[in-house]
């Protein structure tokens, strides 16, 4: 309960921040953003996890600063997450029989991201973006599917658990491409700061996402 009220408390400051800049603020441009992502975890615990690709959709208010600044914060759903691919048989035998039982453990984290990103303007159509993004966990899917070619195959399961808005935070780097006017692409990299080990104080894994969005910019 207390994880869910401090997030409404983070979504009204933003949407005040969001007025008052809106209100305050010249040349402003609000428009919707959506792309690809490529995401995983890296640090300890992560032999053999792999990147899975997924996707995010949200919004964003662009606000002049000056010529060459723009302050661009957005809120966007992130499917982010990992997956890796075990063989049962060779664990149950210590190795010596392989390929046997093999799963595929696809883990989605689906977050609500709030990046707030400084836009710096390098030409007409270039401009370098870096800044903070925080996120809160919605859910995490794990879907496990047996590799072993049968379609009634026992291991094929998904199971959900809420992610109670756990928060997870850290950098964003990336660059903004002007196709046109209102039209842009933006390839964009997110690491996480945020240990997912707390309960191991010997171990640390983060976040890490690698995103290509398409954003249209529709009043200004």
């Amino acid at each position: 309960m207390k994880k869910s009220i401090r997030f409404r408390v983070y979504i009204g400051l933003l949407a005040l921040v969001f007025a008052f800049l809106s209100a305050k603020g010249q040349g402003t441009t609000f428009g919707v953003k959506g792309g690809p992502n490529y995401s995983s975890i890296v640090g300890d615990l992560t032999d053999g996890v792999k990147f899975r690709f997924s996707g995010h959709a949200g919004v964003f208010a662009e606000f002049d600063v000056s010529y060459n600044f723009k302050f661009q914060p957005e809120l966007v759903y992130s499917s982010q997450g990992f997956q890796f691919t075990t063989d049962l048989a060779a664990i149950d035998t210590g190795g010596s029989n392989t390929n046997q039982n093999r799963t595929r453990t696809n883990v989605r984290l689906n977050y609500l991201t709030i990046p707030l990103i400084a836009k710096f303007r390098l030409s007409d159509k270039l401009s370098l973006e870096f800044g903070p993004q925080f996120g809160f966990l919605i859910d995490q899917v794990t879907l496990l599917r047996g590799l072993d070619g049968s379609s009634n195959n026992e291991a094929d399961r998904r199971t959900r658990i809420g992610g109670n808005f756990q928060l997870d935070y850290g950098g964003a780097v990336g660059l903004e491409i002007k196709l046109t006017e209102r039209l842009h692409l933006s390839p964009r990299i997110y690491i996480g700061l945020r240990d997912r080990l707390n309960a191991l104080p010997l171990a640390q894994n983060v976040n890490v996402a690698m995103q290509l969005a398409v954003g249209y910019g529709f009043l200004r």
